[in-house]
């Protein structure tokens, strides 16, 4: 029987704004809240990454990225998550030295 999810993307690039490398613990750190948090999540590999390209305040911004995937089954409430991703957006932003993270939500059917 189909069931109701919520796929959550949160985009985090390999370099800072400098060009240096984010270090790997960074990322196993996001992999390990998330993980406790959804219960599982899934990574697209930083050996190949996406490419973006973003404006801001009239420069182009070029990052590689890497695409931290969970799947939130309804275990909380909608205002629960998107509070939760709020503040890990601002941690991200922080820790990640970033002047915008980007976490994307959708609303999917489970079969």
């Amino acid at each position: 029987m189909p069931r109701p999810i919520r796929r959550i993307d949160v985009y985090l690039p390999l370099d800072y704004n400098d060009g240096r490398p984010i270090p790997e613990s960074k990322f196993v750190g996001v992999q390990q809240n998330l993980l406790k948090r959804f219960g599982g999540v899934s990574t697209t590999q930083r050996q190949f990454p996406m490419q973006g390209f973003w404006r801001s305040e009239g420069r182009v911004y070029q990052d590689r990225v890497v695409v931290f995937t969970v799947m939130d089954f309804f275990t909380k409430t909608e205002f629960d998550v998107f509070r939760y991703l709020e503040r890990l957006k601002t941690r991200l932003k922080k820790n990640f030295d970033q002047l915008e993270i980007l976490i994307t939500v959708q609303d999917l059917w489970a079969i």
